[in-house]
C-alpha cells in the first residue's frame, strides 16, 4: 500500500530536475461542455480517480502554484472561492481555443510494500527505475515518493480557432492540431515536453469515454525519437490522455525530506465530435 501526505511548503518542485511517479490515479480538468457558444461560461471539474472516473477537487489555492486559461489573445489566471466546486467557472471574452492549465502543488506518498512500486512503474513505462532503484540501495518498503502535477483541457469557444501551444510547466503535453478546427480523422498529434524539450519513447495512456452510452475505452500509445505521437480518433467522445515520468530529486532535498523519487504527472482532456 501507498500512504499520502501533503508536502511541506519547502519540498515545492525545484524547477528544473524532476520527471517521476505516483500513485495509479489520474489528475485532470473535465469540462461540463468543450464546445461553448460565443461568450458563454466555461465551467469545468478537476478530478482525480481512474480510468476517467473519480472524485472532484473543489478550488483551493494551497492545491496548485499555477492555475490559467489561455484564450487567443491572453493568459489569465483562473480564480475562485475558497471550497468552490466546481473549480473552474469563468467567462469568456474572445472566440477561439481555451487552454486550461494546473499546475499543482507537490505532495508526497510512502510505498510500504516493493512489489506495488514495481507494478507502478511497469504499468507507466518506467522499467529503468527498478535498476536505478537497486543501484542507489534503496529500501525495498517504506520509501518516500513525490509528486506533482501538470494538467490541461481543450475548449472550444465560438468559431473554437487557435493552437494549443507550449505553456511553461515542467512536464506537459501540448497539442499539434486543433480538435475542433482541423482534420482530425486519423487522430491527434501530440509532444510531449519535459523542461521544455521533447522526451522521447514516453508511453501514453489514453482514455476514450464514448458517446452516447459512456463507455469508457483505454488503450496506449508510445511517443517516438521527436517525443510525438498520434492519439488515435476511436469515434466522437470525450479524450483524457496521460503520462508519467520519473526522476531522482536534486540531493539537497532527498536529504532535507527523505523523499527519493519525484514522479510527474501530465495530461490532457479534449473532444471529438460535436
Amino acid at each position: 500500500m501507498y500512504i499520502k501526505a501533503k508536502l511541506p511548503a519547502p519540498i515545492i518542485l525545484v524547477a528544473v530536475l524532476f520527471a517521476s511517479a505516483v500513485s495509479a490515479h489520474e489528475y485532470w480538468i473535465e469540462p461540463d461542455v468543450y464546445l461553448l457558444e460565443s461568450g458563454a461560461n466555461i465551467v469545468a471539474e478537476v478530478k482525480v480517480g481512474a480510468d476517467f472516473n473519480g472524485d472532484t477537487y473543489a478550488y483551493f489555492p494551497d492545491n496548485f502554484k499555477s492555475f490559467d486559461v489561455t484564450d487567443p489573445s491572453e493568459k489569465r489566471p483562473i480564480s475562485g472561492r475558497i471550497g468552490d466546486t466546481p473549480a473552474i467557472d469563468i467567462t469568456t471574452t474572445s472566440d477561439g481555443l481555451h487552454v486550461l492549465s494546473q499546475y499543482s502543488s507537490s505532495n508526497r506518498l510512502t510505498w510500504e510494500t516493493y512489489g506495488e512500486f514495481e507494478e507502478f512503474v511497469k504499468l507507466h513505462g518506467l522499467n529503468w527505475v527498478l535498476n536505478a532503484h537497486a543501484q542507489r540501495g534503496l529500501p525495498d518498503s517504506g520509501f518516500d515518493e513525490a509528486y506533482t502535477r501538470f494538467v490541461k483541457s481543450l475548449v472550444a469557444v465560438g468559431d473554437g480557432a487557435g493552437q494549443d501551444s507550449y505553456g511553461g510547466m515542467i512536464f506537459e503535453l501540448v497539442a499539434n492540431a486543433n480538435p475542433y478546427t482541423d482534420d482530425v480523422s486519423n487522430g491527434l498529434p501530440i509532444t510531449v515536453l519535459f523542461q521544455g524539450n521533447p522526451l522521447p519513447k514516453t508511453l501514453i495512456h489514453v482514455f476514450y469515454r464514448a458517446e452516447p452510452d459512456g463507455n469508457v475505452v483505454k488503450s496506449a500509445v508510445v511517443a517516438n525519437e521527436t517525443g510525438q505521437a498520434v492519439i488515435p480518433n476511436f469515434g466522437d467522445g470525450e479524450y483524457m490522455v496521460n503520462a508519467v515520468q520519473m526522476v531522482i530529486p536534486p540531493a539537497a532535498d532527498m536529504e532535507r525530506t527523505g523523499i527519493v523519487w519525484h514522479s510527474l504527472w501530465a495530461s490532457m482532456t479534449f473532444q471529438f465530435g460535436g
